[in-house]
């Protein structure tokens, strides 16, 4: 060990009295490991990191599984009270829900992210509480509760500066005090990872801040989050199988609402994240880990590549050390050392880079992690990783170069260059193997960069269903305020009015849902046809003129009217994937259906073209539309078609809108920014594959260069001879020139076949009908043949530069 300590003290000498080799060496490895240490960065906040709860092995969160709609939803809260009441295999059960209200009493009214919890909640996870204590069985007791909160650490540190006599304050949440009981501790929001919470308050005030609160009641709404602590020496399976007799019960005692339907236990983990946003973050930083693996793997190239000329320039100190009996072994070690300096001082300096690049990435990061449980910290298991990749490249770039010294021609290398030709072959010979490496996985690089760039070209095309051009929105909650129904209705009917009268506003209409995040699903079922299976669809409640706002075609029938009022007979609009699910080859218009646990029917007076409701790109899904007339709802969300630029339409109508009740939160979007928040996964893939690849690239054109140079550098003496024998200057360029060229058209033919083979496993992050798209595997094989190109030019010419007299008067 001291002899190896001694190595890498001599090796910085070394890298100290060679400052420029030891700056481009490290450049390179900074921007390798930077690279991959930005992205693991992402990868464990949202997938390695553990939740902050005792023993999370014996916790699980019960999901149901329904036969008839993909996908894993939530509980009902009357079956999680049977679950809680009626199961023998969990310890104890609890119930949460994330929520949004408003901060009031401290200025301006906030957005806060609530977390609805059933008493023993922090007790059961096993949280230490930093201050005070959670919220108690008896204090989440029906109907009401108590008016309790625990602040999560952010917000007490925000709000109030982390004075410990907090728990004896209240914090006014919709306008109603809650008296401070707690403070959670730091680094835990709640179990959901994009809803971290704000603040925890009791479950049984659910009326308090959610504008549906006969939700609660209902058995068919699957809306809650449920995590239960398993008896001591129970697994998941053993408990979900134990669990099944007991769901099997409830189906049969429920059978409209239970029907066909079974609860499934999944790890804290694979709950924390929504189902269809785990796999897509988990794809695409497998996709990038894996580009910028590349990006490293060409990194250590170059720095291989600055070894091996550096150490073909010690050809004749190794020999001698060898010549005098040192053994190889410890030559060997020594050149490792000075690698393993490198790398480390490559680490450290990534380190710097991926904390520039985190504190960038988590700036870009889209309206919807607002409230996202995981921070991009560099916590040990980063450094651990940071640390491992360094010294793993330190032995990757090292070992070759390291073993090519040792093992030289001693005879040649002591008459100082009579005999080193073929030494100088092989450092030559492996230096053009890397380079054809490094233009190979660059290829792979830029391909995976311009088939990202492509897919976003082809989003911006997909035909939505509606004309999201100059279309912005207004979201409110009446309920935030205690608005009675009545008030509600008439505050709806004002804000349509009041917002058509903003100048530049051409349509105004509401909704109770945002674009792209419809999510309500009731299960319709054909009039006369009751108590039969039916069919899950979307549901969506929206006011007359919301077609004409959003520019949603009204194919046959009718749009809603004001005559359609509460008192007369309900109706629904469906849209063409209802209508052909419900009633295949026939004309819905007249025809009546029933909701699932409602049993009122409603009649069908219009059908409308698809749309999309979920996502930029998806399959038709059936929809229902309500009328907002029909079905009141305190949540809204105000629909605006603006003559000319949306966000300055918006400002006045936000304004025009606080003037009507200062104490509302709105929150403004233009479809455009929504449309940008969807791709947003998309967008950071390509922005990041768009500059790895280009880091890529120049690490790679720099090795070509160096390559090329350092082949001209050493045929200086042919070239001078061929100059003498008669060879024209443009006869010297081609020769250096196909030379290069012959090493970046192999590494383009490899890169093409990699990156040909790897194309599919990107697919499902594309929107490409074909991954293996021939414009991108096209244009991005020209560009790096042109690259390259123009990096042998400089040696080429070079070459042509050489006085014959003096290369020959040197030799």
């Amino acid at each position: 060990m001291t002899g190896f300590v001694g190595d890498l003290r001599y090796g910085l000498r070394g890298l100290v009295r060679n400052r420029g080799f030891a700056a481009a060496a490290v450049l390179s490895l900074a921007l390798g490991i930077g690279a991959n240490t930005t992205i693991f960065t992402l990868l464990n906040a949202v997938f390695l990191r553990p939740i902050p709860v005792r023993d999370s092995s014996t916790l699980a969160a019960l999901v149901t599984i329904d036969a008839h709609t993909p996908g894993q939803f939530g509980l009902s809260y009357p079956n999680y009270r049977d679950l809680r009441d009626r199961n023998t295999v969990f310890s104890s059960l609890i119930l949460y829900s994330p929520v949004t209200a408003s901060l009031t009493g401290q200025g301006d009214p906030q957005l806060l992210m609530v977390h609805l919890v059933t008493g023993g909640y922090f007790g059961t996870l096993g949280i230490p509480m930093t201050l005070g204590r959670g919220i108690l069985p008896e204090e989440d007791a029906p109907p009401a509760g108590l008016p309790v909160a625990v602040l999560s650490y952010p917000l007490w540190m925000r709000l109030y500066g982390g004075t410990p006599s907090v728990t004896a304050r209240s914090i006014e949440i919709d306008g109603l005090p809650y008296r401070i009981v707690g403070v959670a501790p730091q680094g835990f929001a709640g179990l959901n990872q994009m809803a971290g919470a704000d603040v925890f308050l009791p479950f049984s005030g659910f009326a308090r801040v959610v504008p549906a609160p006969a939700l609660v009641g209902m058995r068919r709404a699957l809306l809650f989050s449920v995590v239960a602590r398993l008896k001591p020496g129970s697994s998941r399976r053993q408990a979900e199988e134990q669990l099944a007799p007991l769901v099997a019960d409830l189906a049969r005692a429920y059978p409209e609402d239970n029907r066909d339907r079974r609860v499934r236990l999944l790890s804290l983990e694979d709950a924390a994240m929504d189902a269809r946003t785990r796999p897509l973050i988990s794809r695409s930083g497998v996709v990038l880990l894996a580009i910028a693996a590349l990006v490293l793997l060409i990194a250590c190239g170059n720095v291989a590549n600055l070894l091996l000329a550096r150490a073909s320039g010690r050809n004749r100190e190794i020999a001698i050390r060898l010549a005098l009996g040192a053994g190889r072994h410890r030559l060997v070690r020594q050149l490792l050392a000075e690698g393993a300096v490198l790398s480390l001082a490559g680490g450290a300096c990534g380190l710097q880079v991926a904390r520039w690049s985190r504190d960038l990435l988590w700036g870009m990061r889209p309206p919807v992690f607002r409230h996202a449980a995981f921070t991009l910290d560099l916590d040990s298991r980063v450094l651990l990783f940071t640390l491992a990749v360094s010294l793993l490249t330190g032995l990757v770039f090292g070992l070759v170069p390291a073993l090519r010294a040792t093992n030289p021609d001693l005879a040649g290398d002591l008459k100082e260059r009579g005999s080193a030709s073929g030494g100088i072959r092989k450092v030559t010979s492996t230096r053009s193997v890397l380079v054809i490496a490094q233009v190979a996985l660059s290829l792979v690089a830029l391909v995976g960069a311009g088939l990202f760039l492509r897919s976003l070209q082809n989003a911006a095309l997909i035909d939505v269903g509606f004309d999201a051009a100059h279309l912005g929105v207004v979201a409110y909650n009446v309920a935030d305020q205690s608005y009675s129904e009545d008030r509600g209705r008439d505050f709806h009917a004002r804000i349509l009015e009041r917002a058509a009268a903003v100048p530049g506003v051409a349509a105004a209409a509401l909704s109770k849902d945002t674009p792209f995040r419809v999510s309500a699903i009731r299960t319709a079922q054909l009039a006369g046809e009751e108590g039969q299976a039916g069919h899950p669809t979307l549901t969506s409640v929206v006011s007359p003129g919301y077609f004409q706002a959003v520019r949603i075609p009204l194919l046959r029938g009718r749009d809603f009217t004001a005559t359609d009022s509460k008192a007369a007979p309900r109706v629904v609009i469906v849209n063409e994937a209802a209508a052909a699910v419900l009633w295949p080859g026939q004309d819905p218009i007249g025809k009546r259906l029933t909701f699932a646990g409602e049993g009122i029917p409603v009649e069908v007076v219009g059908v409308t073209r698809n749309a999309n409701y979920m996502d930029i790109a998806e399959p038709p899904r059936p929809l229902v539309y309500l009328s907002l007339v029909q079905y009141y709802f305190p949540a809204a969300v105000l629909y605006i078609r603006t003559a000319g630029d949306p966000a300055e339409t918006l400002a006045a109508v936000k304004r025009e809108v606080q003037s009507m009740d200062p104490k509302l939160v709105l929150q403004t979007e233009t479809l455009a920014v929504t449309m940008r928040e969807l791709l947003w996964v998309q967008r950071l893939a390509a922005g990041l594959l768009a500059a790895f690849g280009a880091l890529a690239t120049l690490l790679s054109t720099l090795g070509i260069y160096g390559v090329i140079s350092y082949s001209v550098h050493q045929r200086t003496r042919e070239i001078g001879i061929r100059v003498a024998l008669g060879a024209s200057p443009a006869e010297v360029r081609a020769m250096i020139l196909r030379e290069g060229i012959r090493l970046v058209a192999v590494g383009v033919l490899i890169g093409a076949v990699m990156s040909l083979s790897l194309a599919g496993s990107v697919s499902g992050l594309l929107f490409l009908h074909n991954a293996r798209d021939l414009t991108t595997f096209t244009l991005v094989p020209s560009i790096l043949v042109l690259v390259g190109t123009f990096a042998c030019w400089a040696p080429a010419f070079r070459a042509t530069r050489v006085d014959p007299s003096s290369a020959l008067r040197d030799e």
